[in-house]
């Protein structure tokens, strides 16, 4: 008898904390039910707030008498680039096929990964494209950055191709973080550092190339003035070897009585 209530003792206990768990995954996940009379939340797509992709806001609505809320707006994202042209569906590509000789197009199949609570996706969707070269294409203008957006449109114009399978024109959206458009005043985050890496790099490589231009000029006997209180004229000769080591001397022209400047008047080197 025991046995019997220790068992069902220990059953009720393991169902209580898989409740448990199961509650709280569902409130990590944030997945709700919908309350009894009401339909759930239907979302549209998400709205760029300034062209066609970048941040923007979404409106949702849900129907029934038990509803507090009818409708509601949240902030969402559509991603600039390559993605955007899916919207709330992401899906996993897969590698291109090969070339077909005949159209001059390769295709691939895209598989759905992943999509946003309420958007329409389709299982699959195969993508074809002119294959590598069959269309080139030139830069015909780039628009200023969008500071709201933080991005930037280039259109390129075809150049060599047939026009049946290649797109006239093409107009891509990119970030501005990495690249400099218009007057070259739009640049930031990354990009910012990159260029002030790039540029401290610049100086310090300019800086080298003037000290060893200025110590060449000393070991050519040229008169060499630095800057300060210490003056100087030109590099005598370099005397007789002694003790495997030879001195030359320039005249103190300003500053004698500093023994800063005197220390600089002689210069030794290995014979």
């Amino acid at each position: 008898m025991k046995t019997v209530l220790l068992i069902t003792l220990l059953c009720v206990m393991v169902s209580c904390l898989q409740a448990q768990e199961d509650t709280a995954g569902k409130r990590r996940r944030g997945k709700k039910e919908p309350k009894e009379g009401c339909s759930g939340w239907t979302w549209q797509p998400c709205v760029p707030a300034e062209g066609d992709c970048g941040l923007g806001e979404r409106q949702g609505t849900q129907e029934g008498p038990n509803c507090k809320i009818l409708s509601k707006t949240i902030k969402c994202r559509i991603p600039c680039g390559r993605r955007k042209e899916y919207g709330d569906c992401r899906y996993r590509r897969a590698p291109w096929d090969e070339c077909d000789a005949d159209t001059n197009m390769e295709s691939r199949t895209l598989e759905l990964k992943r999509a946003v609570k309420g958007a329409t996706c389709e299982a699959e969707v195969v993508q074809t494209r002119p294959c590598k070269g069959a269309c080139k294409y030139q830069r015909k203008e780039a628009t200023d950055c969008n500071e709201e957006s933080n991005t930037f449109t280039i259109t390129k114009q075809l150049k060599e191709g047939d026009a049946a399978i290649c797109q006239e024109e093409i107009v891509k959206t990119k970030r501005c973080k990495n690249k400099m458009v218009g007057d070259g005043e739009a640049m930031t985050g990354r990009g910012a550092r990159k260029a002030a890496k790039k540029a401290a790099r610049k100086e310090a490589r300019k800086a080298a190339r003037k000290e060893k231009r200025g110590k060449k000029a000393e070991m050519d006997g040229e008169a060499a003035t630095p800057k300060g209180p210490c003056q100087y004229g030109a590099w005598s000769e370099f005397g007789e070897c002694v003790d495997n080591k030879q001195t030359r001397t320039r005249p103190i022209m300003a500053g004698s009585e500093k023994p800063k400047c005197q220390q600089r008047a002689t210069q030794v080197r290995n014979c």
